[in-house]
Order: structure tokens, then sequence, then C-alpha cells
């Protein structure tokens, strides 16, 4: 094999000499070497290979601009004590993975800082207290639970408030806040909606019904998204703080909201460890009781199911005096018995009607 190989060179040497007649013989021989053809090779060519076109970049939607806020109105501390309420809470029986009192679905008031079945407790979610003070230009609403979150130590629920001005029972805004919260106010973590429409709560408030309501539907305040009252950006702001030995969230949101002059108006509040959505409130509309489960050992949809870890208030009054009929209110001695509510009609006592320089300033 070895003395084969010079003669293998020579005849293909030959060979190239043959095939190329058109080139002169010294230049191939300076710069041609002796190549091994392998039978299997493919001769390629630059118009054998395919052309390849660049990927297709998927098309982006265009962002929205959101312009960098500059605050000017910036809350403090509440200066006067208007009210402070105290709720239902768990705290020294929630080994028992039962509430005492408090959860009445068909009325819309829920007793349930604990997890769906296994009933797990959460006392970052369990109320308290909850009280408002107010200064010049804003009102303040604390929300003081039983402890923080013992596996991060801090306040990990979404918490919330309600304002009813006219006492129907159907409340026409909505203010949320969401985690993490900090020792100083922030407007970054809360968000404010409108029941423009004014059908919140259905056809009836204070009970469980089937009626097409859409929720809080319109969102007026939410920097993440760049939205706020025309050239106001202060509207709604959120801190932690404490209420004794208690942790607490204190939600600031500014009084021009009452143009009138007329702060009179009802409140409470709500947690849960999920986002609020604004849409499903209020929660009696949207659960049959057997969805919902219950939080109390002696009904028979015990224990808590799709409708856990949430806890809520009845209604404060501020600025009048509540005789006890006003639905969702909370319990007045020597007061009437509860009675139920229609829709708001058109007109004065429409959400607009009654906010009429808030609704002004919506984009």
């Amino acid at each position: 094999m070895k003395k084969a190989l010079p003669l293998l060179l020579i005849l293909a040497t030959m060979f190239v000499q043959a095939c190329g007649n058109s080139t002169p013989s010294a230049t191939t021989a300076n710069t041609a070497a002796p190549v091994a053809i392998s039978s299997e090779a493919a001769l390629v060519t630059p118009e054998s290979v395919p052309s390849v076109a660049p990927p297709t970049q998927p098309a982006t939607e265009p962002q929205p601009v959101i312009e960098p806020v500059v605050h000017v109105t910036i809350p403090s501390a509440g200066t006067s004590d208007r009210a402070t309420a105290h709720d239902n809470e768990n705290s020294l029986f929630f080994d028992t993975k039962k509430v005492k009192t408090g959860d009445e679905l068909y009325k819309n008031r829920f007793e349930r800082p604990f997890t769906s079945v296994d009933m797990a407790y959460l006392p970052d979610l369990d109320i308290v207290n909850f009280s408002i003070t107010s200064d010049e230009k804003f009102f303040y609403i604390k929300i003081s639970m039983v402890s923080l979150d013992k596996l991060t130590q801090s306040l990990t629920g979404f918490y919330g408030i309600e304002i009813d001005r006219n006492a129907d029972g159907r409340a026409e805004i909505l203010l949320t806040t969401r985690p993490s919260y900090t020792a100083e106010f922030s407007a970054d973590n809360v968000t404010a909606y409108l029941d423009i429409n004014s059908d919140v709560g259905g056809s009836i408030i204070n009970r469980p019904d089937t009626f097409a309501s859409d929720g809080f539907e319109s969102t007026i305040f939410d920097l993440a998204q760049g939205v706020y009252p025309k050239d106001d950006p202060d509207l709604v702001w959120v801190r932690q703080t404490t209420d004794g030995d208690l942790p607490a969230v204190e939600i600031a949101f500014e009084k021009w909201i009452f143009k009138d002059g007329k702060e009179a108006f009802m409140w409470s509040v709500l947690s849960s460890d999920v986002a609020i959505d604004p849409a499903t409130l209020y929660y009696h509309d949207h659960f049959t009781p057997e969805e919902a489960g219950a939080a109390n050992t002696d009904d028979p949809n015990y224990p808590i199911k799709d409708l856990a870890a949430v806890d809520n208030t009845c209604r404060v009054p501020l600025g009048f005096q509540a005789i006890g009929t006003e639905p969702l209110g909370c319990y007045v001695k020597g007061g009437e018995v509860e009675k139920k509510a229609t829709p708001s009609a058109d007109g004065a006592i429409s959400t607009c009607g009654q906010f009429i320089e808030l609704c002004s300033k919506v984009k």
C-alpha cells in the first residue's frame, strides 16, 4: 500500500492538468496541492446553498408612556379622632378552626381569616380594630390586625375601604392596597375604584341575588398604570404602622372628594390574602353557600371552601347618627330592625350625583 501512494498522486496530478488546459501549468504547480477526494463527498457551489430568511420578529404592542409623578400633597397624621370600632376576631380560639360570630354569608358579613378546607389561621388578615381620623386635607383610616404573618414577619394581606355616602348599603368608592408596605406613606401600591353605574350589590344590597352587577367598574387611581384624577396624583396613600401593640395599615385619602363640604358617609374595611377584585364585590352575590363553605361548625357547609382568607366589617357612620336601619351598618343599640334596600336611581343619589367633583376629574 505504501508503494502505491506515489503512483496515485501522479495519476491525480495528470488528471487535473488534463481537465484544466486553460490554466498555465506553472501556476498549477505553484498553487495546487494534492487533494484526496472521497467518493462520498458532494460538490457544493454557492448556487446550491438555499437562502435562509432572517427570523421574523413578533410585532410588539406600543407601551403607554407613564409620565413621572410629582407629589404635592403628602399625608402626615390625623389630628382629629372621628370614630373607632371593633371587629370580631379569633386570636384566642383560632385553634378550634371555627368562628363564634361574625360570619353570615347572606348578610355579606365575613369572618374568615383561615385557609380553605384545612382552616389554618391567618393572623395578618384578622381585623381587630378600625378607626378614622382626619386633618385639613386627608381622612386616615387605620386597620389593625391580630399579628404579623408568622413566616415573613410582615403584613402580607390586601386591605380595602368601602365608602357609602348616602348610607343605602351600596358603596360608591372602593380603595384597595397591595403589599409590600413601608413605614412611610406611599401612593404607589394603592388603587381606587368608582361604581359609576351604581349597581354594586345587585338588586338587593344586603342579600344574595343574581343581578348582573359589574362591581366597581371604573379605575380612577393607579399610579402603576398612570391613572389618577386630573392634576391630582395624591388622592390615596398607604403605610404600615401600629395600633398600640397591634400591626396595622393606614390608608389616607383626600377630603376634596366631598367637595360640597358634607363630610357624612358610612365606611367599612376588608382584608384578603389575594388582590381584592372590584368586579366580584359583593361576595355573597358571586358564591353559593355550598361553594363558599362556612366558618361555623354548626353550618352544614362547614368548612370554608372557595371563599376563604377574607375578613370584613360592618359599616360605621361618620358625620351623622346612625339609627340601625342602614343596610350593612353596625349594630345600633335600640335601633330598628335592618331593612332591605333597592338600587340607587340616576340623579342626586347616583354615584356621580354624589361625587360631582370627583367624576369631573376622572380621565
